[in-house]
């Protein structure tokens, strides 16, 4: 396994985010033809007619052009000529290397007081001993790059091609010019510092996979919460029913516990044998919950059962488990409803 060091990480990171330049075009006009260039491993050069001076017209001509040569438009230049903007050219023979910066600032701050126009741009490249500045109206770069843009293009640079170079080469090389400085990232270009030279597509994936990425992540982390919170709410419905079926179970066993002291009472102020006992404690099982009884007379030979129900049906199927468990010739004597709307009943049995 290759373990890359940070600074290679980082310097791979920045390659995969930058704008792709391996493929660039590059245009200049020079007052008859536009010459536009297509600048990858080698270049291909188009000569188109141009009647007109107008930005708009050249723009659409350019346009047209790649459309049909079907050259991508994502990084163009534009070679400006000598009087869109203002030049300075001098030598630097007694001039130090650290000053020439502030040099050119100055400069540029001086001819922007001189033509009134407070947010120039300006750029500069050497050429052999000589140095060549030049400033352009931001105002003037807003309305190529505006045109630009209304025929699908990407203006990246804007430039004017020192004179040295102009003496030194064909018109065509101009485009191929423009275009290499694109490719370079290096001056002149006026718009080096407004264009961007990230690729802002990929970057907008990248951002779009890192917030699905977490999205995801959090999603996941909910899911998990909510599964945990799910299992311990069932294990909580479980214990409450346990506990509800326990609390039942023990409101049984208190009512069992109460019905045998009651009948315990009753069996302490008569004399009753352990058989009778166990013939009232069957009375008092077989009750059920309809069906309270208030008094039992047990004799030699009989045996008489007084007590309340919900309603007549709890009498009548109290009565049937009487016969059933206790004496078949039971009977019901009497029943009656009371101002509570209970059941008063008396059944009596011979033994």
């Amino acid at each position: 396994m290759i373990f890359l060091s940070g600074e290679s990480f980082l310097t791979r990171l920045k390659n995969f985010f930058k704008a792709d330049v391996s493929e660039v075009v590059g245009a200049y006009f020079d007052g008859e033809k536009i010459f536009v260039v297509r600048l990858t491993e080698e270049f291909e050069v188009v000569e188109v007619e141009a009647e007109g001076f107008e930005v708009e017209q050249l723009a659409e001509k350019i346009s047209l052009t790649c459309r049909e040569k079907g050259w991508k438009t994502s990084a163009v230049g534009f070679c400006l000529q000598d009087d869109d903007a203002v030049t300075f050219q001098t030598g630097v023979d007694n001039l130090p290397p650290k000053e020439i910066p502030s040099f050119i600032k100055s400069w540029a701050v001086a001819q922007a007081e001189a033509e009134a126009d407070a947010d120039a741009m300006f750029s500069s490249t050497s050429v052999g001993e000589e140095l060549w500045m030049e400033t352009l109206s931001r105002k003037r770069a807003e309305e190529f790059v505006a045109v630009w843009e209304k025929f699908g293009m990407k203006l990246r640079a804007l430039s004017i091609m020192p004179p040295d170079l102009l003496r030194k080469n064909q018109p065509v090389d101009k485009a191929k010019f423009i275009a290499e400085i694109i490719r370079e990232d290096k001056s002149p270009n006026f718009l080096a510092t407004r264009g961007s030279s990230l690729n802002l597509k990929k970057i907008s994936y990248a951002v779009a996979a890192i917030f699905l990425i977490v999205l995801l992540g959090l999603s996941t982390k909910i899911f998990l919460e909510y599964r945990t919170a799910s299992i311990n709410l069932d294990a909580a419905k479980n214990s409450v029913a346990e506990f509800q079926d326990d609390l039942a179970l023990k409101k049984n066993l208190d009512e069992n516990i109460s019905e045998l002291h009651r009948l315990n009472e009753i069996c302490a102020a008569q004399d009753v044998s352990t058989t009778k006992f166990n013939l009232l404690l069957n009375l008092g099982k077989i009750s059920g919950e309809d069906v309270h009884l208030t008094e039992i007379r047990l004799e030699e030979n009989s045996l008489e059962l007084e007590g309340v129900a919900d309603k007549p049906d709890a009498v009548k199927s109290y009565l049937g488990r009487v016969k059933n468990s206790v004496a078949q010739n039971a009977r019901l004597e009497n029943s009656s409803e009371r101002e509570d709307g209970e059941i008063a009943f008396k059944i009596r049995a011979a033994l």
